[in-house]
């Protein structure tokens, strides 16, 4: 539905190109503050592997690593090495992932971190063409640091992160109707990403993730959108994909991932708060971090966070609603 790249066999060298760059990307040292924290997971999971993403990769020296939240994968073999909880196994494989709250202190001050929780197998399931929604391979089209202190899953999660990009472009480059550069591609599917989670994004924030990246978006646009089937032209920077009767599809595809998100977004969101301690709180601040409304979690939403995660969204909806009223009326 999304464009070629669903159906026709991917081409193998500019899959191995992609396949190189994500292992340059992913290979360089964790700050000291994210191996603290990992290594502290990992024995509350041994034998497992890590992703790390998000806010947390991007610190400087300039920074305090403990204003941030850092965003972790942790990556096992199978569920029942992963959880004594049988409960947490069979929410893990239904509405994945379950996504869980850690603090530790350390020489820079308390750490936090939220990590989510997959097997390999469902992970690789999960952000390649397999999956629909954009969830998981959206997310880790981004530039991720992969942590394997046994070496044992690094190869098998190069390759799928090379497959969440491949996919992330070839179901993107449909919502653009003319020539465009990988900048405008991206621009458009994380656009289109944000709406499928239901996310809470300024509209520049697309613009100020693509820059945090460096090069990372030129580097790997060409190659994902020829494995995933593509033919692609270019001149003087801008790309063209022969063919019709993509846009029309992927503009679907995409209004469709939107009304399956929000459900998704509603069932995540409700486990989440049984399994993240301060998820309330935490939300709350996200929100404001990235939309700058102050949704003002209750002691009594605290209490029953399922209970009040409902009244909460619908808070937040209307205050939004209510401050874009008042941005379209000056």
């Amino acid at each position: 539905m999304d464009g070629p790249g669903n159906n026709a066999a991917q081409s193998t060298a500019p899959l191995e190109q992609l396949r190189a760059l994500v292992a340059e990307v992913s290979a360089p040292p964790l700050s000291e503050p994210a191996k603290i924290l990992l290594d502290t997971l990992l024995e509350k999971y041994p034998g497992s592997a890590a992703l790390f993403y998000g806010s947390g990769a991007s610190v400087s020296s300039h920074e305090n690593p403990a204003d941030l939240i850092f965003d972790f994968y942790l990556i096992g073999k199978d569920y029942e090495a992963l959880y004594t909880s049988s409960a947490l196994r069979i929410v893990n494989r239904l509405v994945p992932p379950n996504v869980f709250y850690l603090e530790t202190d350390s020489r820079f001050g308390k750490l936090r971190a939220k990590y989510a929780v997959l097997t390999l197998d469902h992970f690789e399931r999960l952000v390649s063409a397999k999956t629909f929604h954009s969830y998981f391979w959206a997310r880790f089209t981004q530039p991720t640091r992969i942590y394997d202190p046994a070496g044992k899953m690094t190869a098998q999660l190069e390759a799928a992160l090379t497959q969440a990009i491949v996919r992330f472009c070839g179901a993107s480059a449909g919502l653009l109707e003319e020539n465009f550069k990988p900048r405008d591609l991206w621009l458009a599917g994380l656009g289109a990403s944000y709406k499928a989670e239901l996310r809470a994004e300024n509209p520049d924030r697309a613009a100020k993730l693509i820059e945090s990246y460096g090069s990372w978006t030129d580097d790997v646009t060409l190659p994902a959108l020829a494995a995933a089937s593509f033919d692609i032209q270019t001149e003087n920077g801008m790309i063209s994909l022969a063919g019709d009767g993509s846009t029309r599809k992927a503009k679907a595809a995409w209004r469709l991932r939107a009304l399956v998100g929000a459900m998704l977004s509603v069932l995540r969101l409700l486990k989440g708060t049984q399994t993240f301690n301060g998820g309330m709180d935490y939300i709350a601040w996200k929100i404001k971090r990235h939309s700058g409304i102050d949704i003002n979690i209750t002691d009594w939403e605290r209490k029953h966070p399922m209970l009040g995660a409902p009244g909460a969204a619908l808070r937040y909806y209307r205050m939004k609603s209510a401050k874009n009223g008042a941005a379209s009326a000056r």
